[in-house]
């Protein structure tokens, strides 16, 4: 059965993927009010770190399926976010590589939209326990995504293929 939907009710791609983060963060917080307190030095601080693959697409990928993996399973109730992967990575892709894509999201910027900024905003937010981004080398971009990782407690990833 459909339910005809006036001009109200439809929701653009964006303003459902924005719900979901709010979502998402409303329960992160929930969830931290009602755990017990972390001492300071256990807790997860704000990282950024590279990674340079050289070699094929698919190679590159092979080798980063297992550092996804490991992402993936970590024993957290946040996202791992990956920012404009190569287009070879789909849910598709995730299932084959034994990863778990109900605990990862893909987000694909449009065209004319800032990749950085984008990147910046999620790691703000602190929904994702790691975003992983494809990002060109520039020397401006890893103080940026330190800062933003470290002001939502959370870790960034920017992967280099060569």
């Amino acid at each position: 059965m459909q339910y005809a939907r006036t001009e109200q009710q439809t929701l653009t791609q964006t303003d459902l993927f924005h719900n979901a983060l709010m979502a998402t963060r409303l329960k992160h917080r929930a969830f931290e009010q009602s755990a017990p307190t972390v001492p300071q030095d256990e807790e997860s601080e704000g990282s950024y770190s590279e990674m340079t693959l050289q070699g094929s697409a698919r190679q590159c990928l092979q080798w980063l399926a297992p550092v996804l993996r490991e992402l993936s399973q970590k024993d957290c109730r946040r996202w791992l976010t990956l920012i404009d992967p190569p287009t070879a990575v789909s849910q598709q892709w995730l299932r084959g590589a034994n990863l778990d894509p109900q605990r990862i999201m893909i987000v694909r910027s449009k065209a004319g939209m800032d990749s950085l900024k984008l990147c910046c905003d999620l790691l703000k937010m602190g929904g994702s326990h790691t975003v992983v981004s494809w990002l060109d080398h520039d020397h401006c971009i890893a103080p940026r995504l330190e800062r933003a990782a470290q002001a939502g407690r959370c870790h960034s990833l920017n992967v280099h293929l060569g």
